[in-house]
C-alpha cells in the first residue's frame, strides 16, 4: 500500500521528516511517496488543485495525507474520508473536496482523538505530526476507518471551477504557476474554440495564439496535461510577463 503526502511545509524545516518518522514508527512496511511539499503556504485552493491534478495517476487503494492547514488549532475537524479507491486524511477545510467531487461519492469520519490516544499528545500547532500521520499509519497497517472515528455527515466545500462567459470573453482563475512559469487556469480546454485572444491578468495583457508546440515565440494558448487551458511562452515565464499570481482572475477576449 502506498501513502502519499501533500503539504505546504517546504523542505527548510524538520516537518516533512517528522511526518515520515511518525508513519514509519507505527507502520514500517508502508511505502511513503511525496506528492509535493511546495503548496503555497496557507493556500488551501492551491493544495486542492494539485491534489485534483494528481489523483488519476495515483495507485489505487492508497492513503493520501493532505496538510495545508491554516486553521490548525481551531475548531475545524480532523477527518478521514473514504472515496472511490482512496482514503484521505487531513483537515476538513475543503482541501479534499475537488478530488472527492471528481470521484463522486464519499464516506466521512471525524477522527476520535480520545479513543485513539492522540488527544494527550496533541500540541495544537502540528496536527500533521500529532494527528494525521499516526492515523494514516494506523489505517495503512490494518485499522478500519470506523475504529478511529465516527461518521460525519458533511464536509467543507471548495469550488475551484468558477468560470463565466461574457460575450466574446471567457473569465476564469489562475490555479497554478508551474516552475517553468506556465499559467495553469481552471478553464477546460473545450472552451477554447478560437485561434487568437487577448489574455489579461489585472493590468497586464498580451495577445496570444493557440499552438500545438513552441515554435511560435509569443504568448501561447496550449492544452495542458490536465486538459485545461495554460498560458505559456517559449523558454520564458508567462506568469512574469503577465504579472500573474495564484487565484488571480484571468480573462481571454477572442479576437480575429
Amino acid at each position: 500500500m502506498a501513502l502519499y503526502l501533500l503539504t505546504d511545509f517546504g523542505h527548510q524545516d524538520y516537518y516533512v521528516g517528522a511526518l515520515k518518522g511518525v508513519i514509519k514508527s507505527i507502520c514500517p512496511k508502508v511505502e511513503i511517496i511525496d506528492l509535493t511539499h511546495e503548496v503555497r503556504k496557507f493556500d488551501v485552493k492551491h493544495g486542492a488543485f494539485l491534489l485534483w491534478q494528481s489523483l488519476k495517476w495515483l495507485e489505487k487503494n492508497s492513503i493520501i495525507v493532505g496538510v495545508v492547514d491554516p486553521g490548525v488549532g481551531t475548531s475545524r475537524d480532523p477527518v478521514m474520508i473514504r472515496s472511490g479507491h482512496f482514503t484521505f486524511v487531513g483537515p476538513d477545510n475543503g482541501l479534499f473536496w475537488p478530488a472527492i467531487q471528481s470521484i463522486g461519492s464519499y464516506e466521512a469520519y471525524k477522527i476520535d482523538l480520545r479513543s485513539t490516544g492522540l488527544a494527550e499528545r496533541r500540541t495544537g500547532t502540528f496536527d500533521g505530526r500529532d494527528v494525521f500521520a499516526p492515523i494514516a499509519a494506523m489505517l495503512a497497517c490494518g485499522k478500519s476507518i470506523d475504529e478511529l472515528g465516527f461518521e460525519k455527515r458533511s464536509l467543507e466545500i471548495l469550488d475551484l471551477w468558477r468560470i463565466r462567459a461574457e460575450g466574446r470573453k471567457i473569465v476564469g482563475e489562475v490555479r497554478n504557476i508551474d516552475r517553468f512559469g506556465n499559467i495553469v487556469t481552471n478553464i477546460p480546454w473545450g472552451y477554447v474554440r478560437f485561434e487568437n485572444a487577448v489574455v489579461r491578468v489585472k493590468d497586464s495583457y498580451g495577445r496570444a495564439r493557440v499552438s500545438p508546440n513552441y515554435e511560435y515565440k509569443g504568448l501561447l494558448l496550449i492544452r495542458g496535461s490536465s486538459d485545461l487551458l495554460e498560458i505559456s511562452i517559449t523558454k520564458g515565464s508567462a506568469a512574469e510577463l503577465l504579472n500573474a499570481d495564484l487565484n488571480d482572475e484571468i480573462s481571454l477576449e477572442v479576437i480575429e
